[in-house]
C-alpha cells in the first residue's frame, strides 16, 4: 500500500508540472493544442482529486490501510508539497521576475540573458556555469544583466578560477564567445576578490 500512495502522490506532482508548464509552453507545444485540452484536463484531475481520493479510501478501509509510520494528514502534506513543486517548476519560476505596473504582475523572461540569470545559481562548478554562458547567445548588453550573477559564481568557485588572469581568459573563452569573454573574466576575477588584468 506504501508504494501505490506515494506513486499517486509523485504523479499528482508530475501532472501538476505539466499544467504549469502549458502556461509557459510555447504556441506550436502539443499542449497549446485540442487534443494538449483534454491532457490537461486530465492533469488537472489526477493532481487535484485523486490523492484526497486515494487518502478517503483508505482512512475508510476501503483499499487497504495506511502503512507504519503514514497517516492522512502526513499523505496531505506529502501531496501539496509534491503538487506545488510540480506546479511551480513547470512554471519556471526560477525565471518569473516581478513586472512594473498593474497588468502582468509577475512575467517569464526568455530571453538568452533571463535563462542564464535563471539558471547560473544551480552551477555546480566553474565549468558548469561557463557552459550555461556558452548556451546562450549573450551579447554585450546581456553582460550588464548578469554582473550580478557572474561575480556570485566567481566568489562560490574562487578555487576553480585560475591565479592568473590570462588563464582564467583563455578558460572562459574555450566557453563563450570573445565578445563577452574580457567581460565574464573581469567579473569572475571581481567575485574571486582577485585583481582583473590590465
Amino acid at each position: 500500500m506504501f508504494g501505490v500512495l506515494i506513486a499517486v502522490a509523485l504523479m499528482s506532482g508530475v501532472c501538476a508540472h505539466v499544467v504549469g508548464y502549458a502556461f509557459v509552453a510555447p504556441r506550436e507545444s502539443l499542449l497549446r493544442s485540442r487534443g494538449g485540452g483534454l491532457v490537461l484536463g486530465a492533469c488537472v484531475l489526477m493532481a487535484l482529486a485523486a490523492p484526497p481520493l486515494l487518502a478517503d479510501l483508505v482512512t475508510k478501509g476501503s483499499i487497504g490501510r495506511w502503512p507504519a509510520g503514514m497517516n492522512a494528514d502526513a499523505y496531505h502534506t506529502l501531496w501539496v508539497v509534491l503538487a506545488a513543486l510540480g506546479l511551480l517548476s513547470g512554471l519556471r519560476a526560477w525565471r518569473m521576475r516581478i513586472g512594473r505596473g498593474g497588468a502582468g504582475a509577475f512575467t517569464l523572461d526568455e530571453s538568452p540573458a533571463g535563462r542564464a540569470q535563471g539558471q547560473l545559481p544551480f552551477a555546480d562548478s566553474l565549468h558548469a556555469a561557463l557552459d550555461v554562458l556558452s548556451r546562450e547567445p549573450l551579447t554585450q548588453r546581456d553582460i550588464g544583466r548578469l554582473t550580478d550573477g557572474i561575480r556570485a559564481v566567481g566568489m562560490r568557485f574562487w578555487h576553480q578560477v585560475p591565479e592568473k588572469g590570462s588563464d582564467a581568459y583563455n578558460l572562459v573563452c574555450d566557453h563563450v564567445s570573445p565578445a563577452i569573454a574580457a567581460d565574464v573574466t573581469r567579473l569572475l576575477l571581481e567575485g574571486s576578490q582577485r585583481k582583473p588584468p590590465p
